[in-house]
């Protein structure tokens, strides 16, 4: 799995080009159901090169703009190492594939910009969470959201504690590492390894001395935290119980579950035992921050109208100008229509014009990159039934003018 993390965002949020082409797709992972997944990803292929056509775009010209999509739907080996869900971005410079663990709807949007808004469920406040599987012989970091969890792949996480125990290894410390090979079906091997110092057993590292095992967390810390820079969402733990009192104490990573853990060896877990687990120990705090912020809506929106509004006019530019504090929109629901920043006005549309964008997909992204809490909800769970709404940081009078 790709990770997406905030930096991402910001990245493909920033930048524009006289054609930015989104692809989102719903994809299968194992390989029983993977032969959907190319004939799915050639749909929104098709529909993107009908929407470049009727922008004026010669078939040359998007042939080449569409060519390493086109590349990619043939590349056996891209299509066996799939998330629940791929997201396509390109520009005539550029073509980037992310597989995350969302499921999407099969949607192409061409424009000036990226449309990003079908992300928001992964990386919105309210529904993204790391889980950290530490065991003897395999540390594994995963994203998740409300629908799966897919492995993070970094050559900076160490592999496996032992491998943290080699990083660290001091030759007066007299620890011993030696690994074996063990058949595992036919032609294949697999790496154990056993470590034996101050009285530690191969078998259960919960033997090892405190310090020790501190140290070795701590060297696994400093890789996911680094990894993890910037983030906000919840890390959870899944190990022995000792193991998260001793992580706890190393680790750096500020928003760490410190009272709770998937108890237990993780290796025999598939993804989504795991999945169930983390997701009821964050689901609570998922839910808790939510009600908050919905709370906090309806008291500023009854007593203080100045401070939060359900006027899609006047909460397009506060999320431009940095006026709002949390925004509340609808996934799978759309804006169409342009917004002029400078002369603060917006022209709606019934239906997607040429040159139009996604309203709620621009106040998300440009609300989030100011720094808001942007909570991403079905419809029927916005503040009230609301299309959109959101609670200000300071009082102002930014309505925009309808255009046209």
């Amino acid at each position: 799995m790709d990770l997406f993390t905030r930096d991402e965002l910001r990245r493909l949020a920033q930048m524009q080009d006289e054609v930015c082409i989104s692809l989102y797709l719903p994809t299968h992972r194992y390989e029983s159901e993977g032969s959907q997944n190319p004939t799915r990803f050639k749909n929104v292929v098709r529909e993107a090169r009908g929407d470049l056509r009727d922008m004026g775009y010669h078939d040359d010209e998007i042939d080449t703009l569409l060519a390493e999509a086109h590349r990619q739907t043939d590349d056996s080996a891209f299509w066996r190492s799939m998330s629940e869900g791929l997201a396509v971005f390109i520009t005539p410079s550029t073509t980037e594939f992310f597989r995350l663990p969302l499921s999407f709807d099969e949607l192409a949007v061409v424009g000036s910009r990226f449309h990003l808004k079908p992300l928001f469920p992964l990386i919105a406040t309210n529904n993204r969470f790391y889980l950290l599987a530490l065991s003897q012989n395999d540390v594994r970091l995963y994203q998740g959201t409300h629908q799966s969890v897919s492995e993070v792949e970094s050559a900076e996480i160490p592999a496996s504690i032992v491998e943290a125990i080699r990083q660290y290894e001091d030759p007066e410390k007299q620890i011993q590492v030696h690994t074996s090979n063990r058949a595992e079906g036919e032609g294949a091997t697999q790496s154990d390894a056993q470590f034996h110092g101050q009285g530690g057993s191969s078998d259960d590292l919960s033997a090892e001395p405190q310090s020790e095992l501190k140290r070795f967390f701590r060297k696994i810390d400093d890789r996911v935290a680094t990894y993890l820079n910037g983030e906000k969402a919840p890390l959870v733990l899944a190990g022995v119980s000792e193991y998260l009192p001793l992580y706890a104490e190393v680790s750096d990573y500020p928003h760490l579950v410190d009272d709770q853990i998937i108890a237990g060896n993780p290796e025999p877990m598939g993804l989504d035992e795991l999945h169930e687990k983390a997701w009821s120990v964050v689901e609570p705090i998922f839910l808790e921050a939510q009600d908050d912020a919905l709370g906090l809506f309806d008291q500023l929106y009854y007593q203080d109208g100045e401070l939060a509004s359900d006027d899609f006019h006047e909460i397009v530019p506060a999320c431009a100008y940095s006026r709002v504090d949390t925004l509340f929109v609808p996934v799978g629901q759309y804006r169409w229509g342009t917004f002029d920043a400078d002369a603060n006005t917006v022209e709606l549309h019934d239906e997607q014009k040429a040159g139009d964008e996604d309203l709620l997909d621009y106040a998300a992204v440009t609300a989030y990159l100011n720094g808001s809490t942007v909570h991403a909800l079905r419809p029927e769970n916005m503040p009230g039934g609301r299309s959109v709404a959101a609670t200000f940081r300071f009082r102002a009078d930014v309505s925009a003018t309808e255009n046209g």
